[in-house]
């Protein structure tokens, strides 16, 4: 009875606000209220009794019979995409982990539960066809084309799968599961499913090949660089977390689009759903003319008044341009009654508004103070303004801008005719700074600089978006711009679409149906309070203190209530009324490492732990981020970063919607943990440590190696290479010493004056950081390439994690340190089915090497090119080396009173010691021994270890600059734990040891000081 109370509520709060929605859309005038009869209150009473009982008994009625058919479904709307395949049906997603194709009648059901499906590996159809996928390394290396094989690991459960046919129609795929089993349905089977130890089968758009362990997931896609034939994805799917679920049916027909399905009993719609009422009134006005996509891109709606001017004298009206042809029958004119005087009609009517208002943009802003009244008009006819942009604007803007006042824009643009162009006008009253989203035509009454401000993804040229500096003539005394608005045709269909129901089908106006949330709105999010790991508060009251944001925590813990994906907005995403969390950051060490990487990493100052000195302006787009981690237990002491813009509350609206435009670029991201996936992180050099650890791993199944590594006379490294037909001089600056593409080393220095008593090994290569000598061992220990100088497969990709790890040794100790995976930063206390999202502050960003096509890809691998990777990374790197053993990394300490466990992972299982002299060299007497000069470090020195890296970024002599290593437990006074950090600098023109070092040096002199004083007191 309370259910059936709770919903029959639920029913009535849904009349209030359907009723609620009439009044407030409809835009008739209302008639003059009837004299209300009174009624005694009694009466009233009795009568409500009356009513609550019968709908009490209809609504129990409904109850049962949605318990006699199944269970109620989660998304109905989505369910109903489903009709047309598997009407009347009932889908089970159970709990247990798997997937398996199901077939029902004539259609064919894949369902998948609680499994992961990994990033899809793209396939150009037009050059990688045939393609071999499943293989082990062992059985692909004698297909010799690289490129056309997807390697899964040795012993494996995958079956082995060769792809065939003309790319411009359905595929040909045949499989092979040994003693194991498998099934295949796509979109080209019909509803078939096919099974068997060895099969065929035909992929069109979409397809999954099923078996015991996982599955393969088929997607056909255009692509631009293949536009005869397009791309292929092809996705692993394995076990993955709790409590997700997915389904796809594949029948004769189109096939819908895969749902997201909670475990649980789902009953599809039997018959097809009736269409929303604004649907259809849309559909009948467009059939009757009514509504209509005009030349000029935008909406046209008939007149109010339509019905009674084509009813008027032809002799006695005024000209209708464009409506006047119209024939307006008993329907239309009922039509044109309900698009005005009802309220699906002023729906419809709406979302028009909205339509016209994103095809075209005029926006402006001025610098703060300086606010005065424009007005706007088109084709003459003043028009409504309102505020901000367009959520897809915002692409526009490489940043989010700063120093201006919250933009305005033209609100309507359809009362001004086919005009266009629009008129801003102001009164000449002084000097106007003016940052304009459209193109100035004409200037009256003043003088106009104008500058392109364009810079975003979506620019295609800088004038698009324009910086204007007006100043009044003489004696005027208004301002008028005519001004060309934006085509937002471009920049539509994306994050802003998801509210849009017309949209542009081919061309054509159509109305969209907005799917359906599959979860119940929350109407509060619960309180959260968080404190650092000393008990210091960062978080209350729905802000951060004043000293985490002066500590530069304000995009890590949140920028506003509605900051979602910020500590404090995941943990108010947890069900409960309130949560308290400790986190691991250390307050005081977090405000040192803030301020030593504003002054020296982003402006190139002087910190003496106290005081910014010798600094200037930071360069355009520079980017910089350090991490302080206790390599011990993973606990993340000091997360800082710089560059990213001002995350400004007063500016919410804003902030949040460039992020949801543009979200690697937003200033809520958060530097030390996570990156866009640009050259601008590139780890450079300090990926060195990862190469020497994959070579390492290599000789212990290679003598000649670890010959190599231990370290050699110049002649005999000479004559290894050169006996084995490999391009590598120890007095070359280059390698290979011939032409082509070449690995160089920093400032062209020979490899061979670095040699320590005549010999050069490892640990001499890491302390100079000689690119030449890491690019020529990756090769020699990568099997991919044959043991020869040339020839190979180097562009064998895998599509199972670990099928290379053998191959490439390099790539697979990246692959055990962390790189391909996003780190989770929760220390195992949030539930195994949160919802995570992509940019969640409590999960790091993947750090990521490129694929490799060809040999010499393989040795700019190898010092650090073509990746990405962010300062956690690199930290768990170098704290890993120094520990012996990997660990995983923690944010969240505590929980609601749970404390979180320590998770330490595996030894590195290879040779250390030649990897810590190289690092402890870097420090003493290699590329960072400056940073670390003077007294002041005489204590520190004895125990630091370190490695430098500079990345070229592109033809201007920039660079990203790294600093990674480590401190000794005991090197500070107090200090127990060994303290592993990582700190990079974009848009750099110096080098990681004059760059990126020195924010690392500044920082722990600083903790020195701070020691000493405490000891003092």
């Amino acid at each position: 009875m309370t259910a059936t109370l709770a919903s029959l509520m639920g029913y009535f709060a849904a009349g209030r606000t359907a009723r609620r929605r009439a009044r407030n859309l409809r835009s008739a005038a209302r008639p003059a209220p009837a004299p209300r009869l009174r009624l005694n209150g009694l009466v009233l009473l009795a009568c409500g009794v009356v009513v609550l009982g019968a709908v009490v008994l209809a609504q129990s009625a409904r109850s049962l019979s949605a318990a006699a058919g199944g269970a109620a479904p989660e998304g109905v709307a989505a369910l109903a995409t489903l009709e047309p395949l598997l009407g009347g049906a009932t889908i089970r997603v159970p709990q247990e982990p798997g997937i398996a194709i199901v077939q029902h009648g004539g259609a064919a059901l894949v369902v998948a539960s609680s499994m992961r499906m990994d990033a899809p590996l793209r396939i150009d159809l037009c050059s990688q066809l045939p393609l071999r996928i499943g293989y082990p390394f062992t059985e692909a290396a004698a297909f010799g084309a690289s490129r056309t094989v997807l390697l899964a690991a040795q012993g494996s459960a995958m079956p082995r799968i060769d792809l065939r046919g003309d790319a411009r129609d359905a595929l040909r795929l045949a499989w092979n599961a040994g003693a194991g089993r498998a099934a295949w349905t796509g979109d080209a089977a019909g509803g078939a499913v096919a099974r068997g130890a060895r099969g065929e089968g035909r992929l069109g758009q979409s397809g999954w090949l099923v078996w015991k362990e996982g599955a393969l997931r088929f997607t056909r896609r255009a692509s631009a660089a293949c536009p005869g034939a397009g791309e292929l994805l092809i996705q692993r799917v394995g076990p993955g977390a709790a409590g997700t679920g997915l389904v796809q049916a594949f029948g004769s027909g189109a096939s819908p689009a895969a749902l997201q399905l909670a475990p649980g009993d789902y009953l599809v719609p039997a018959t097809k759903a009736r269409a929303l009422e604004d649907a259809l009134l849309f559909e009948r006005l467009h059939q009757h003319g009514l509504i209509r996509l005009g030349h000029g891109g935008l909406v046209e709606i008939a007149p109010r008044d339509l019905a009674a001017w084509l009813a008027a004298p032809a002799d006695g009206r005024a000209p209708l341009p464009g409506w006047d042809k119209l024939q307006l029958d008993a329907e239309g004119r009922k039509l044109l009654e309900r698009l005005y005087y009802r309220a699906d009609g002023a729906f419809v009517r709406e979302q028009a508004r909205v339509f016209n208002s994103e095809r075209r943009l005029l926006a402006w802003r001025v610098r703060p103070g300086a606010e005065r009244p424009w007005q706007a008009s088109v084709g003459g006819v003043p028009v409504t303004q309102t505020d901000g942009l367009p959520v897809a604007a915002m692409r526009l803007f490489a940043r989010l801008p700063e120093g201006w006042a919250p933009w305005r824009r033209v609100g309507a643009w359809d009362g001004g005719g086919a005009a266009r162009t629009a008129a801003l006008a102001l009164d000449a009253a002084g000097p106007v700074d003016l940052l304009l989203a459209g193109r100035v035509r004409r200037v009256e009454g003043a003088t106009a600089a104008m500058t392109g401000a364009c810079d975003g993804r979506a620019c295609r040229d800088p004038d698009a978006v324009q910086r204007v500096r007006l100043a009044p003539l003489p004696g005027a005394r208004r301002i008028v711009l005519e001004v060309e608005p934006l085509d937002l045709a471009q920049l539509a269909g994306g994050a802003d679409a998801a509210y849009r129901h017309l949209r542009l089908d081919g061309g054509a106006l159509a109305w969209h149906a907005l799917p359906a949330a599959t979860a119940p709105a929350r109407s509060a999010l619960a309180e959260v309070n968080l404190a650092d790991r000393h008990g210091q508060a960062l978080w209350s009251d729905g802000r951060a203190s004043a000293v985490a944001q002066a500590a530069g925590l304000g995009p890590l813990l949140g920028v506003h209530r509605e900051h979602a994906s910020s500590v404090a907005g995941m943990l108010a995403r947890l069900p409960g009324s309130a949560h308290a969390a400790q986190l691991t950051l250390d307050l005081h060490l977090q405000a040192a490492a803030q301020a030593a990487l504003d002054c020296i990493g982003l402006r190139e100052g002087k910190w003496d732990g106290k005081t910014c000195t010798g600094f200037h302006a930071a360069p355009a787009r520079r980017q910089a981020g350090l991490v302080l981690l206790d390599a011990g237990n993973g606990d993340v002491l000091a997360a800082a970063g710089a560059g990213m813009g001002v995350a400004d509350p007063a500016r919410w609206p804003e902030v949040r919607d460039f992020d949801r435009a543009d979200p690697a670029r937003s200033p809520l991201r958060l530097p030390a943990f996570q990156h866009d996936g640009g050259a601008q992180r590139a780890p450079g050099s300090t990926f060195k440590i990862v190469t020497a650890l994959g070579a390492e791993a290599a000789a212990r199944k290679d003598a000649q190696l670890e010959r190599l590594l231990q370290g050699l006379p110049l002649a005999d490294i000479d004559a290894m290479a050169r006996d084995a037909g490999y391009g590598f001089r120890t007095a070359a600056p280059a390698y290979p010493d011939a032409g082509g593409a070449r690995i160089t080393n920093f400032r062209e220095q020979q490899a061979g004056i670095r040699a320590v008593e005549g010999r050069l090994g490892l640990a001499q290569a890491m302390t100079h950081s000689i690119n030449t000598w890491f690019a020529w061992t990756a090769e020699l220990g990568d099997r991919s390439l044959g043991g020869r100088p040339q020839g190979g497969t180097p562009g064998v990709m895998e599509l199972e994690p670990g099928a290379l790890d053998g191959v490439r040794p390099v790539a697979g100790m990246a692959r055990k340190l962390g790189f391909g995976a996003k780190l989770r930063l929760d220390g195992g206390l949030l539930p195994e089915d949160y919802a995570w999202s992509s940019w969640d502050a409590l999960q790091a960003s993947a750090s990521r090497l490129d694929p490799i096509q060809t040999r010499h890809e393989v040795r700019q691998m190898a010092i650090g090119l073509r990746m990405q990777a962010t300062p956690l990374q690199m930290a768990l790197v170098a704290g890993a080396v120094g520990q012996g053993r990997i660990v995983a990394p923690r944010l969240l300490l505590a929980l609601d009173g749970k404390g979180a466990t320590a998770q330490p992972g595996p030894e590195l299982g290879v040779r250390l010691d030649r990897i810590r002299a190289g690092m402890k060299g870097v420090v003493d007497s290699g590329t960072a021994a400056g940073a670390f000069r003077g007294k002041a470090f005489d204590s520190l020195r004895p125990g630091l270890f370190g490695k430098t890296g500079t990345a070229p970024t592109g033809d201007d002599g920039l660079a990203t600059v790294w600093f990674t290593g480590w401190l000794e437990p005991g090197s500070l006074p107090g200090q127990t734990r060994r303290l592993a950090f990582a700190a990079f600098v974009s848009q750099s023109s110096l080098t990681g040891g004059a760059h990126a070092a020195p924010i690392v040096a500044a920082l722990l002199r600083s903790v020195q000081q701070q020691s000493h004083e405490k000891k003092g007191e």
